[in-house]
């Protein structure tokens, strides 16, 4: 497995502070850095207010790690992934299996 782990990533968090209208502004900072393996997993295309928009899915595999956060987004590249699962495929705390998406349009 950690042969196949050759992708460095950016593991980002949101971090929420007040605004001056009684709102928040979410900004998004640097959690972790890992090495990740990356492989494309789905494309869908649709139509949004008369735009076609494609989403695709990966799956991103890293080592275990025990703080990973419930809300999160990668960087890779020129890439921002937003983590919509997180889990452990064999409970045997060696690698985590992202589920990520990333918008184009």
């Amino acid at each position: 497995m950690i042969g196949n782990l050759r992708t460095r990533i950016g593991i980002y968090v949101p971090q929420t502070t007040p605004d001056d209208i009684g709102g928040v502004q979410t900004s998004w900072v640097l959690f972790a850095q890992a090495w990740a393996h990356i492989k494309p997993k789905t494309t869908q295309e649709r139509s949004e207010n008369g735009r076609v928009a494609i989403t695709k899915t990966y799956l991103v595999t890293l080592r275990w790690q025990r703080d990973f956060p419930k809300r999160a987004r990668l960087l890779w590249e020129e890439h921002t992934l937003r983590v919509l699962t997180a889990s452990d495929p064999d409970l045997r705390r060696e690698r985590l299996h992202l589920i990520c998406e990333e918008e184009e349009q």
